[in-house]
């Protein structure tokens, strides 16, 4: 047998082979140990961790690694819940902004503390996470961040919204996406009196639930004052709830800008009561009780009861029987009382309903809505015959200039502009305005409590001083000059609700807005 070379074998193209030399396997060895050691010690630091850190120590440590152990978000039934500065982000559609307060926070601190003044933090509680249903959507939760920013960022650098006696930092808490998480987070915000940085009010509670009312009944008995968000519920006040105001209109209010809108327009005698029949959903519930006040001369023939979620239950059929009842009742126009997601569904089915050739008058009340900017809604509406109106916390025709807008407002929309967003789209849906408001109520109500003391005033103080937001102590809102007293339960005075247009025209009628009374 002929032998081959090594030389032959390079000289036929083959590739040459060199065996590794002693000290290289020695250190690939050496490599493999030193992995297989690394592996074997994160490992065990993470099994030691879990003992020692705990059950609640590792919910902690699944919501953002080791830099959030020890803090206030924990991780329950799959939700990251509870405190944070800005800087644990509970959405990504939110880290701009949180980033926004998380910044503006560190600076409150580091101003405070040059110039010698108190340092207080407000939080707001809400839902910051989102599923596909739950209460708020993504895009209101970040218009409701963006609001509550801007008036943080106007309190702590001018004059606009108060003296600046005190500095104050906004935390973020959430209560998970159906607030089935409130407890736990209302028990953090309880600790954080005690803080060096204390708590001293609560802003921004966004649904009108048992919920909402029990976390609220809670903070009222640790003496903590509270400025609702986008509540609108009757019933969820001063008179129900002890330190308690709020920023948005109340359903009554929606249901008198209705009463007030269909009085001028004269064109409508009747209108027939569509409503949500879930007993336990305070907002439609007492939508329902508020239409049947205000406007009870203009609503006639059987009223129209639909189970809530309506497209978790069925979809438009679910409405089919309603819309033939409306049908063969040859009704003018329908009150509709039920959330925005069965509105949405309601719509559509009367887009096919049997008497599409008669028009039909729409009319609900909600602080705002993300509808505006859907356009294919908008289409279906027009090519359906309807003329759907809503009264609301605010108007997209402010930002634009297309209508009258509170004295007050361009000042907000200025810094929103600049610290947000100059697209007036942004400000459509309401949120915005409305947190700001509510933001701006609480460090209003905090600035006049004992400002002469050098130390951060107490929750119980600020909570006395709340109904003293009136008179020359107006709160100098994006939606009106905001009074509250007793004798209107903590509801906004000097609030503007508007009754606008879905889709929203190009050029709105003229139409006096209702204000709510200070007195």
């Amino acid at each position: 047998m002929t032998s081959t070379s090594t030389g032959d074998r390079a000289g036929s193209g083959a590739a040459l082979y060199l065996p590794p030399s002693d000290g290289a396997l020695r250190w690939a060895r050496k490599r493999r140990r030193m992995r297989r050691l690394s592996l074997l010690t994160a490992a065990a630091v993470l099994i030691a961790a879990v003992a020692y850190l705990g059950p609640i120590g590792w919910s902690n440590f699944q919501c953002g690694g080791l830099r959030s152990i020890g803090s206030d978000i924990r991780e329950i039934d799959g939700e990251c819940v509870g405190v944070t500065d800005g800087s644990f982000v509970f959405q990504d559609q939110f880290a701009h902004v949180q980033e926004n307060i998380r910044a503006e926070n560190e600076w409150a601190a580091a101003q405070a503390a040059a110039e010698g003044l108190p340092l207080v933090r407000i939080a707001m509680l809400t839902t910051m996470t989102t599923t596909a249903d739950s209460a708020m959507s993504a895009d209101k939760i970040q218009s409701a961040l963006e609001g509550a920013y801007v008036a943080l960022h106007r309190a702590n650098r001018t004059p606009e919204l108060g003296d600046r006696t005190r500095y104050v930092q906004l935390h973020l808490a959430n209560e998970g996406a159906r607030q089935t998480h409130w407890e736990y987070t209302v028990g953090r915000l309880e600790a954080m009196e005690d803080d060096d940085v204390p708590l001293v009010a609560v802003m921004g509670q966004g649904i009108s639930s048992d919920r909402t009312v029990a976390a609220a009944e809670r903070l009222s008995a640790a003496g903590i004052p509270m400025v609702t968000g986008v509540t609108t519920a009757d019933g969820i006040d001063h008179d129900h709830i002890d330190g308690l105001i709020r920023a948005a209109p109340s359903n009554t209010d929606f249901a008198v800008a209705l009463r007030r809108h269909l009085d001028a327009r004269g064109d409508i005698g009747s209108a027939m009561l569509v409503y949500d029949s879930t007993a336990e959903d305070r907002y439609t519930t007492t939508l329902r009780t508020a239409y049947e006040a205000e406007l009870g001369e203009y609503i006639a023939g059987s009223h129209q009861p639909f189970p809530g979620r309506s497209i978790a239950t069925g979809g438009p059929e679910v409405f089919d029987p309603i819309t033939r009842n409306i049908c063969a009742a040859a009704s003018e126009a329908v009150l509709f009382a039920g959330r925005e997601p069965d509105l949405r569904v309601f719509l559509d089915a009367l887009s096919v309903r049997a008497c599409v050739d008669r028009p039909l008058t729409v009319l609900f009340g909600v602080t705002g809505t993300d509808m505006q900017q859907d356009e294919e809604l908008g289409e279906r509406i027009g090519a359906a015959n309807l003329d759907v109106r809503y009264a609301a916390g605010s108007d997209p025709g402010w930002a634009t200039g297309a209508t009258e807008a509170p004295a007050d407002f361009a000042a907000f929309h200025a810094h929103y502009s600049r610290l947000v967003d100059p697209d007036p789209a942004g400000l459509s849906d309401g949120y915005a305005v409305t947190y700001h408001d509510a933001l701006a109520t609480a460090i209003g109500a905090v600035r006049i409590t004992n400002p002469w003391e050098v130390e951060a005033p107490l929750p119980e103080d600020v909570r006395e001083h709340l109904l003293l937001l009136n008179s020359e102590q107006v709160v100098r809102g994006a939606t009106g000059s905001l009074s509250f007293a007793s004798n209107r339960g903590g509801n906004p005075g000097g609030k503007w609700v508007p009754v606008v247009s879905l889709p929203y025209p190009q050029d709105p009628p003229a139409e006096a807005t209702y204000v709510t009374p200070v007195e």
